[in-house]
């Protein structure tokens, strides 16, 4: 029986079984769907690449396919001769967990610290730390290194004895 089958039959319970079957599954996870790793990597193609392919070590047009590895399509650069994929140099490079990044960022965005985030997408926290540090350099490099806006702090208060023992 699988989650249509449940919606399709959830009319025909009474009101007190909706209420027991809803108390049953409050709390349970949800699985998130997970992203295909080439659909990541194809839509990140699309927004890079929207006014045409190009590599992204010198930005020479002349490119040719080179190949695929674990399912991405590589390309060679004619020019500078280095290879690349639609996720080079940027923050999804080298990632094994694609399709957590959205949520990574949302969870980001809410101001949860590292230990938290990483519970909540079953990440280690070094994985969370460095996810962090490539987010933060991907805003630098678009021209986001000031802050903005209100900062707020409040004093300090340190424990320090200013008595002199005498001898």
């Amino acid at each position: 029986m699988g989650w249509k089958d449940l919606y399709e039959d959830f009319d025909e319970l009474s009101q007190s079984e909706k209420l027991a079957l809803f108390e049953e599954i409050k709390d349970t996870p949800f699985p998130e769907p997970r992203l295909k790793l080439d659909k990541v990597a194809e839509e990140v193609r699309d927004s890079r690449f929207s006014a045409g392919l190009a590599c992204v070590h010198c930005g020479s047009e002349k490119i040719k396919r080179n190949g695929k590895y674990r399912s991405r399509q590589r390309y060679l650069c004619r020019d500078c001769g280095k290879s690349f994929n639609d996720t080079t140099a940027s923050p999804l490079s080298g990632t094994h967990y694609p399709d957590k990044w959205l949520k990574f960022i949302e969870c980001m965005l809410d101001g949860l610290t590292l230990p938290k985030i990483a519970k909540l997408l079953d990440i280690h926290v070094s994985t969370a730390f460095y996810w962090r540090h490539k987010v933060l350099l991907a805003l630098r490099s678009l021209g986001h290194d000031d802050l903005n806006g209100i900062v707020e702090s409040d004093e300090t208060f340190f424990l320090e004895s200013l008595k002199v023992e005498s001898l």
